[in-house]
């Protein structure tokens, strides 16, 4: 076999070239301390850095808005504080309101006071974080969520947005409340009453603090009306109305029952009593309402009277808190189709299929389906409809509005005038009670606050976790293990030098050199 000294030059360059090449990229681990210098080096190593680094980027930007919301929850809780000590000092100036011994001067001073106060409560509710965005405005943020009219009663203007900040992969946390659910709501669970009395009533009935005697109580839950009536021989009585959520009427009004002013308590039916005392007069009328609904529907109503035939139809009930039909309208509708009667369901707009019915009887119940069902028995006539909707405690718990009240109050004149001072105590027992609601209300809040920063803390950790996690898998994948790489970096010098050394010998080779 002839070897050219052509392919003698080539194969020596080649291999220099090879050992070259292989030298420098041993010099560029070791220089940048990257085991992976391109994604040929390990194909399968550089697809899972990819992934790490971009779990890694997000678990970064995901610690980022944990800050953000950290920052937004302690601006709410700070003003929340500040609002539990300025509500804290209005409880304390309403005691004060209560003393027999003021005069209609010093309610006046103190009715100055409460505007005062009004107006720095105002300042809180519309505080604004570092950005200059309102905090209690839900989505709407460059609007204040609270505006006063010209009269001076103040509304919410924000909407029920939530500022949800994705704080984890799987996690968004509320970065602020809104105004409404603060200072217009009580607190979830709350089982309150509130009295309200009549404008104009003329006696010195004193309506007290109501308190639910049976928890279980058939009533519990809906709204009280107490009407005063003389009877014919000149004594007092009094009867009671019961409504739902949404305004129907429930019982009553009652067989009228005479009314003894040493009595301390009025029983009221259906498991809630109220403190009452003096004497009100013909006519003078008072509420006692609650702050919550036992049930989130009020009680089903037909929509056409002559239609029932033998249909009775009666409370609804939930079956599942967390159903589909939570929260939103259902119109039930009958026919008779061929003999066979059948019903329809509409929620929300929504048109279902028509389902044969059958009387369950006595005492049945009509499953509705999406956790809903309600009181029903007998047959209706064809074209009988019904219909179930939700509502929440209509109650006023604008605590701007309770402030007015009492205020308005105080800067009436009361001295000499029995039937006056009895008004006023009236309305200060109500703004009290309205009070207190509105202070457990914003404690519960506070309370949200801190368990969300506590939640933000406990992400932090693991997040913090898995960061260290990363960067080991990213150290295994792409940095280079010195030891090895000055080895071979030695190795790889050496291997260059025997190839230098190896050219340069058949280089010098010639047959001219070679001797007979």
């Amino acid at each position: 076999m002839r070897i050219s000294s052509n392919l003698f030059f080539e194969t020596g360059l080649r291999t220099i070239n090879l050992q070259q090449s292989d030298l420098m990229h041993r010099y560029q681990q070791v220089g940048t301390g990257r085991r992976m210098i391109t994604p040929a080096d390990d194909p399968l190593a550089a697809a899972q850095t990819i992934n790490i680094a971009q779990s890694q980027s997000l678990n970064v930007r995901y610690a980022e808005n944990r800050q953000i919301a950290k920052t937004q929850l302690g601006i709410q809780e700070n003003t929340l504080d500040s609002v539990s000590t300025l509500l804290s000092g209005l409880k304390t100036r309403l005691v004060e309101a209560g003393n027999g011994t003021l005069s209609d001067a010093d309610r006046g001073v103190l009715a100055n006071v409460l505007e005062n106060a009004k107006d720095n409560l105002m300042g809180l509710a519309n505080a604004t974080d570092g950005n200059g965005q309102y905090l209690f405005s839900g989505h709407s943020g460059s609007r204040p969520p609270f505006i006063a009219d010209s009269f001076g009663a103040v509304s919410y203007q924000g909407d029920e947005g939530r500022r949800l900040i994705q704080v984890d992969q799987t996690r968004q946390l509320d970065s602020a409340d809104t105004g409404l659910d603060i200072f217009t709501k009580a607190a979830p669970g709350a089982r309150d009453y509130i009295t309200h009395v009549a404008a104009g009533n003329q006696g010195t009935g004193i309506i007290g603090k109501p308190v639910i005697a049976d928890p279980k109580g058939q009533y519990v839950g809906a709204k009280f009306e107490l009407s005063f009536t003389e009877a014919g021989d000149g004594s007092m009585q009094y009867s009671v109305t019961v409504r739902d959520a949404a305004d129907y009427i429930l019982s009553g009004p009652s067989v009228p029952v005479a009314y003894d002013d040493s009595t301390e308590t009025l029983a009221l039916p259906g498991g809630v009593q109220v403190a009452f005392s003096g004497m009100p007069a013909d006519g003078d009328a008072f509420s006692v309402e609650p702050v919550f609904v036992t049930d989130p529907f009020i009680s089903a109503q037909q929509s056409a009277l002559g239609t029932e035939g033998t249909a009775v139809l009666g409370k609804p009930g939930v079956t599942d808190p967390a159903g589909e039909y939570m929260g939103k309208q259902v119109d039930v509708a009958f026919q008779d189709n061929a003999g066979t009667l059948q019903y329809q369901l509409t929620v929300d707009g929504a048109t279902g299929p028509w389902v044969n019915y059958t009387d369950p009887g006595p005492g049945g119940v009509l499953d509705l389906g999406g956790g809903l069902e309600v009181a029903f028995e007998g047959v209706p006539n064809d074209g009988y409809a019904f219909s179930v909707e939700p509502v929440e405690p209509s109650t006023n718990l604008n605590v701007f509005d309770a402030l007015d009240d009492i205020i308005a109050a105080l800067k009436t004149p009361v001295q000499g005038d029995p039937a006056a001072h009895a008004n006023y105590q009236n309305v200060l027992a109500s703004a009290m009670q309205r009070l207190d609601v509105n202070f457990d209300q914003v404690q519960t809040v506070v309370s949200s606050v801190g368990t969300r920063l506590s939640e933000i803390d406990a992400i932090d950790a693991n997040s913090n976790v898995r960061d260290l996690s990363y960067a080991q898998d990213l150290s295994r994948l792409e940095d280079v293990d010195y030891y090895e790489a000055i080895a071979q970096l030695q190795l790889r010098t050496a291997a260059l030098d025997a190839a230098s050394m190896a050219f340069k010998k058949i280089q010098a080779t010639s047959m001219f050199n070679m001797k007979g």
